[in-house]
């Protein structure tokens, strides 16, 4: 039988920057295999999937030499929007694949681009949404949805066609444990005989059997600068390359963050939020809040992580924090409440939403500050390109290191609050983010982080907030 994906000596460079992203690579994928992508943040796994898909060259003009086929045909001659009549993709950032008003719509136009029948459509969408538990969100405006639940969306919508090749990059960044569940059962179900699924994941030990996850695929290739380092058996393989990976920052099955230095928090506030009362539309009656008469007080040393499902109001909450979702104190109905204290800095779920400058040089500054970050997150040798050229994991270190930046620059200790800093990064990368941003905590600071990461939020947590209903204001510790 036919290979569905073949490339041979494919090499993409970037022609700006000469920055060779993609070099030599030989590999096959047949019909009914199921394959995981492993690699460290930049290795090139982002760009490998981009290249299946006819993104690389047809949208972003790389160079590129050798081989790439997908079902015997040339990814060159044929168009993007061809190519995805067999391809579905699931995004690395669900943001910039959703595009339509609701959510019905976002995954009916995937159904109308592939023809189906239009009595066919509405009962595809329901099935659908029931396949990962968000059948209650069909007529919700997709500008309202939480990362998590905006993430299932992209995943459903690129599915519902049935495509024969589903090439899925980190589809379970931003779930919770249930989501992460739902989402790779209907990724592994998918992958019958006749198409094949290749997986870009860092969150392996929720997916290994010894965890309770669905399991690994059977088969994996290592990726390492922009290189395939190994291909084989995904258990002979994660055995016999285990050092090596180990020592590349990868995350495998069992590995840990490690710990961090304990936390120190001060007697002194930051930051008060009194009877805080969020909706995510004020104008809008129907919807309930997302927030009542929520307090909470934020102390010099403190490094919180927020915890809760996707749509618990996390974000939201953050940016209630951050100052922007406007209030009425005292007002009945809408968005109430007070915030007292100093002015955090957000770092937000969405990297690009940080990036100002046209390259990563200029968005760190030329001072100590900015050096020292671009080295310790591995920016140096990217500090010419564009923030908007680089891979998922690389937009997030940048994204971090701006905000700490901001509140290193500021006269006076501040809040940072980070929201989901480590989707996206490898092992040595979280680690990086986590270590700093705990350190700002320690130097009279205080870090507000929202992550589903359970390792992460015991290792590195001093106090853990839980959404939805429960009071926060006298929370000491991780809640079961």
């Amino acid at each position: 039988m036919e290979n569905l994906v073949e490339l041979r000596g494919f090499t993409a460079v970037d022609p700006r920057s000469g920055r060779v992203l993609l070099e030599d690579i030989d590999l096959s994928v047949a019909p009914g295999e199921r394959v995981l992508l492993l690699g460290a943040s930049g290795a090139g796994k982002s760009t490998l999937l981009d290249a299946i898909r006819g993104v690389v060259p047809h949208s972003v003009p790389l160079d590129v030499s050798g081989e790439c086929l997908v079902n015997g045909a040339p990814v060159l001659g044929s168009t993007v929007a061809e190519l995805t009549r067999m391809i579905g993709t699931v995004p690395q950032d669900p943001h910039a694949s959703i595009c339509l008003p609701t959510v019905e719509d976002e995954i009916a136009l995937t159904l109308e681009n592939h023809g189906m029948k239009p009595g066919q459509i509405g009962w595809r969408i329901a099935e659908v949404l029931d396949e990962v538990g968000a059948g209650h969100l069909k007529d919700q405006r997709t500008r309202t949805l939480s990362g998590g639940w905006l993430q299932r969306i992209a995943t459903v919508a690129a599915l519902a066609a049935r495509p024969r090749l589903v090439l899925a990059d980190e589809p379970t960044s931003m779930l919770d444990g249930a989501g992460v569940a739902q989402v790779m059962e209907l990724l592994t179900r998918l992958t019958g005989d006749d198409g094949a699924l290749i997986l870009v994941e860092h969150r392996l030990n929720e997916l290994a059997e010894e965890s309770g996850g669905p399991g690994l695929p059977p088969r994996t290739v290592v990726m390492e600068a922009g290189r395939i380092l190994a291909d084989g058996p995904t258990d002979q393989l994660l055995q016999e390359h285990a050092d090596r990976l180990d020592a590349g920052g990868v995350w495998v099955p069992g590995a840990t963050i490690g710990t961090f230095p304990e936390a120190q928090p001060a007697p002194s506030e930051l930051l008060r939020a009194t009877g805080l009362t969020v909706k995510p539309d004020p104008h809008d009656p129907e919807i309930l809040p997302v927030f009542g008469g929520l307090d909470l007080t934020v102390r010099a040393g403190e490094r919180v992580v927020v915890r809760g499902p996707n749509g618990s109001g996390k974000t939201t909450l953050l940016t209630a924090l951050a100052g922007l979702v406007p209030l009425r104190p005292g007002r009945a109905g809408g968005n109430s409440g007070e915030l007292t204290g100093v002015v955090p800095v957000m770092v937000f779920q969405n990297p690009e939403h940080q990036f100002l400058a046209h390259t990563v040089r200029d968005e760190l500054g030329d001072d100590d500050h900015g050096a020292e970050l671009a080295r310790l997150f591995g920016l140096e040798h990217l500090l010419e390109l564009s923030p908007f050229r680089l891979s998922g994991g690389e937009q997030r270190r940048l994204s971090v290191a701006l905000g700490l930046l901001a509140v290193r620059r500021r006269d006076e200790p501040t809040v940072l609050l980070a929201d989901e800093p480590t989707f996206g990064l490898d092992r040595a990368s979280t680690v990086a983010v986590m270590t700093e941003l705990a350190a700002y905590a320690a130097s009279g600071g205080a870090v507000v982080v929202v992550t589903h990461d359970d390792d992460l939020t015991a290792a590195w947590a001093s106090r853990v907030l839980r959404l939805p209903g429960v009071d926060v204001s006298q929370d000491t510790g991780v809640r079961s």
